[in-house]
């Protein structure tokens, strides 16, 4: 999004002021000026605060709302390195978790106490761009330490900037991750503990500026390793053996209209191999077409949205292909500077661990709102909800997820979060649990 400024009533960017009509004429002009100006500074004046908040400009520029608004009296400085920036924080925290194995009834309840430790390392220079980043959250349930996990990443990237408007981007990540219980992927099996797995990635990526075109280009090596666990409900009878690497490329092309406006059409190809010779079967190719639009009202809303068609095709013949409408889209409302709304959807095709399916169609919606209470004080409330369309057996299960939280800045270094998040089984065949589970939690956050 371009960043735009906010203009006197009545004026508009590039006018020039009328030309003098003589010397009586220009000493009018200069008493009306001289009245208005002693009438800015009196209403200036008796504003209320929330007024001045909103004449900030870099509050309304475009694209900001109430969660990346700049808020100077109380954003982290960070430490400044010779052309670089160094940020870190830590999260203490704990909670209540009411029905921690995701059963529909004999549900066990318990503590947990969570921490998350957060770095990055991030250049300031005007070209090219370098950054390294960390992060590792750890959740410990008290009475129940299967239930426990501890997650952590890292990534690294560089860019390359070519002209005003071309670059070139590399990045590796590593991640250890973690399936819950609760998962619909896993409820079939016996497991009564989150299911590890590593993720690592690969990504080389680009764009290239003509005019008002733009040519964007990626590929992408990502590879999935579970952790070695026994069960009769994972395919293969254990959970490594749905290790697997994708292969994936990416061509697309925008037109910008004006700015803040354009077209786009993306295609994209992909290549699943497994790792295990007695799943090779699984091994599939997919494509995708779509075509999208990015669209820019003002300050009051931007959309993007991307429509087409999917298709995979497994190496097995007697595995049948999936194929349908792909689409994903965003919508970001700010009916006040005050006030975001902001409604997401996707579609897509994943691979599932469940012994009795090999791939499910994925569709998910959600609503977020975000409010600015007080300039330290910022309430969100966010419903999602997933949709699972397993084939071999056909199968559908629904998933609802609602989330309220506040958060409470104290100053530039701590702040406190409160957050409630309940979960709802919608929709659950054979083969599924149907359950509630609420959780609670507040945390310190500290930061520098």
């Amino acid at each position: 999004m371009s960043a735009g400024a906010v203009q006197p009533p009545g004026f508009l960017p590039g006018d020039a002021p009328p030309p003098a009509a003589g010397r009586r004429a220009g000493a009018g002009r200069n008493a009306v000026r001289a009245a208005a100006l002693i009438s800015a500074g009196a209403a200036a004046l008796a504003a209320p605060p929330a007024a001045a908040q909103l004449g900030n400009a870099p509050d309304v520029a475009r694209g900001i709302t109430v969660q990346t608004r700049p808020r100077p009296a109380f954003d982290p400085l960070g430490v400044r390195l010779p052309g670089f920036r160094l940020d870190a924080g830590i999260d203490l925290g704990a909670g209540y978790d009411d029905n921690t194995a995701g059963t529909g009834r004999n549900t066990n309840a318990s503590g947990f106490l969570e921490e998350q430790i957060s770095l990055s390392l991030n250049s300031t220079y005007t070209r090219h761009a370098l950054g390294l980043s960390a992060t590792q959250t750890s959740r410990k349930y008290i009475g129940d330490d299967d239930y426990s996990w501890n997650d952590y990443g890292v990534l690294a990237f560089g860019r390359y900037d070519i002209g005003r408007a071309s670059s070139v981007r590399v990045e590796y990540s590593r991640v250890r991750s973690h399936i819950d219980v609760t998962s619909f992927e896993v409820q079939q099996g016996s497991l009564t503990e989150p299911l590890r797995f590593d993720q690592e990635a690969f990504r080389a990526s680009g764009v290239a500026a003509f005019n008002r075109v733009n040519v964007t280009g990626a590929v992408e090596s990502r590879s999935f390793r579970f952790q070695e666990q026994d069960d009769p409900g994972f395919r293969g009878g254990n959970a490594a053996a749905n290790d697997y690497s994708r292969l994936s490329g990416e061509l697309g092309a925008s037109y910008v209209i004006v700015p803040g406006r354009s077209v786009s059409l993306t295609s994209r190809l992909s290549e699943i191999t497994y790792d295990r010779a007695d799943q090779r079967g699984r091994d599939s190719t997919t494509w995708e077409i779509l075509a999208g639009a990015q669209y820019d009202l003002t300050a009051l809303a931007y959309a993007s949205v991307n429509l087409g068609y999917r298709r995979r095709e497994f190496n097995d013949p007697t595995i049948p292909s999936i194929s349908g409408p792909a689409f994903e889209g965003r919508l970001v409302l700010l009916p006040s500077q005050l006030v975001t709304l902001t409604f997401g959807v996707q579609r897509s095709i994943e691979e599932s661990l469940r012994g009795s399916n090999v791939s499910y169609v994925l569709t998910s919606g959600r609503v977020q709102a975000d409010y600015e209470l007080r300039r330290n004080i910022i309430l969100s409330a966010e419903l999602r909800a997933d949709r699972l369309e397993y084939r071999d057996p056909d199968q559908v299960a629904t998933q609802g997820v609602g989330t309220l939280s506040a958060r409470f800045l104290l100053n530039r270094n701590a702040s406190i979060v409160a957050s409630y998040r309940h979960a709802r089984s919608l929709d659950a065949p054979a083969g599924f649990q149907e359950f509630d589970r609420n959780v609670f939690q507040i945390r310190l956050s500290l930061a520098i």
